[in-house]
């Protein structure tokens, strides 16, 4: 990846009436400044490290509505920042160019530290229950709505509250804790735990709420040559109404994967979608996608093509 930026050392100045002694001598300052900060910026540049990133889409949607079929296109930038201490402490942060302001109050982006302790993260983070058992695969473009993703609710929605999330490693077990920001209206806190090998992977989350809610979640995956197939349970007794499910399947051939999904929320409304996804190569796919929501009798469906940078 490119620098960002060059840095050109211009000589200049007067050197005076000395003579050709004074204009060999200044010469010489300047190679030695030149050399002295090439290697201060070289040494900065291995110490931290700032890269961009990006992605993009441009499509057609019908979006969950009669006669609303349009056009969908966008461009995102992404910050990733790392560095490492002399005690060998990695840190960094990553943020979106459009939540750049957002990011400065810790309601977007994310900071970290990481170590043989483990990694603590502050930011617009993901419960510790939905770092471990996390979701089903979703289709489409724009994914349509999110239809396939079951309802965490130890994450908070209250504006300018950082969350904060500590995990731990080892071997192929990885465990979760995390909470809102104190100051926030309402307390939230959850945990996770995930065993994971290369061919499948279990996982158990739980979180809890001031008022009350309180919610046990379990998901699995697997793969099976082309095939992976994910799913996740979600059961509370304070909802008074049950649990949530979904389950997804992808079937992987070449350059073309086929996905389906199918959902189940609280209120026992059903959802489904089906997609394709077609790798292009050099970051580019073609991605469409079908889905309807049976709660409320709508569907919706896309195309087009994304890129990665």
């Amino acid at each position: 990846m490119r620098e960002p930026h060059e840095t050109q050392l211009q000589r200049g100045g007067n050197l005076g009436s000395c003579g050709q002694l004074c204009k060999a001598q200044g010469r010489t300052v300047q190679k030695l400044l030149a050399s002295t900060a090439i290697l201060v910026l070289t040494a900065g540049l291995a110490a931290a490290d700032v890269t961009l990133s990006g992605d993009a889409r441009m499509g057609v949607i019908d979006d969950f509505g009669a006669d609303n079929t349009g056009f969908t296109s966008r461009a995102r930038v992404k910050f990733t920042l790392t560095g490492i201490t002399d005690g060998g402490i990695s840190f960094g942060a990553e943020f979106r160019m459009n939540d750049a302001e957002a990011a400065n109050i810790g309601d977007a982006g994310e900071v970290y530290i990481a170590g043989v302790f483990g990694k603590l993260t502050m930011g617009d983070i993901d419960s510790a229950a939905e770092q471990a058992v996390g979701q089903v695969s979703t289709v489409g473009l724009t994914e349509l709505g999110n239809l396939n993703e079951v309802a965490y609710n130890a994450e908070g929605d209250e504006p300018a509250t950082p969350r904060l999330s500590y995990e731990y490693s080892r071997g192929a077990f990885t465990g979760y804790v995390s909470m809102v920001d104190p100051i926030a209206d309402t307390e939230r806190y959850a945990v996770g735990l995930k065993f994971a090998s290369d061919l499948y992977s279990v996982s158990l989350g739980y979180e809890g709420v001031e008022t009350g809610f309180s919610q046990v979640l379990i998901g699995g995956s697997f793969i099976a040559g082309p095939v992976t197939g994910k799913l996740v349970y979600g059961d509370t007794q304070d909802a008074g109404d049950g649990g949530q499910l979904a389950v997804s399947l992808d079937y992987a051939v070449g350059s073309l994967t086929l996905t389906g999904f199918a959902q189940q929320g609280f209120d026992s409304s059903d959802r489904y979608g089906l997609g394709a996804t077609y790798d292009l190569g050099g970051g580019a796919s073609v991605i469409g996608g079908y889905v309807k929501d049976n709660s409320t009798g709508q569907d919706a469906m896309d195309v087009g093509v994304s890129f990665d940078f």
